[in-house]
């Protein structure tokens, strides 16, 4: 049987807290919980805004499996949002407090990162169950361009070796 996984959001001072992701959406906004409301929207104005980090970990929660290894994110490479909006990520080894950037620098242009070229959350070999690998931390950025409204859903799939 392979693992069995959660997809968790961290949020706050660590050891932050942790909301179970896996069938859930991730909510970009202004403020720094995993809560999936309207309140703390992200504005359209003449400088660009950033979201607060979203921190996303893999939670190994059984399965009957040796190893897991290549741990990867990556997006279906295309921009759904719309102009003017874009999504940011990163891996970081141990988590942090989910910090709201105001430039891009240091990060990854999300929909540049496909199957063919992932993003690494880890090498492994990981055992057992429990947090694995690197977070994903995400990030949203509304330019001056972007239209207002709510955006479309868009995925990001995560993907590794595992024996």
């Amino acid at each position: 049987m392979a693992a069995t996984f959660q997809l968790i959001e961290r949020n706050g001072a660590p050891p932050g807290t942790a909301t179970d992701k896996t069938s859930a959406p991730i909510r970009f906004k202004n403020a720094d919980n995993a809560t999936v409301d309207l309140n703390n929207p992200m504005v359209v104005s003449g400088v660009s805004d950033f979201s607060f980090e979203k921190w996303i970990g893999l939670n190994i929660t059984g399965g009957s499996y040796t190893q897991i290894t290549n741990i990867r994110a990556y997006s279906d490479g295309g921009n759904g949002f719309g102009t003017g909006v874009l999504a940011w990520a990163r891996a970081a080894a141990s988590y942090a407090a989910p910090v709201q950037p105001t430039a891009s620098t240091g990060l990854t242009f999300l929909f540049s990162l496909t199957s063919a070229s992932p993003l690494s959350l880890g090498g492994g070999p990981y055992s057992g169950t429990g947090m694995i690998g690197s977070y994903l931390v995400l990030t949203c950025e509304v330019q001056p361009t972007a239209a207002g409204g709510v955006t479309p859903t868009e995925a990001v799939s995560f993907g590794w070796d595992e024996i």
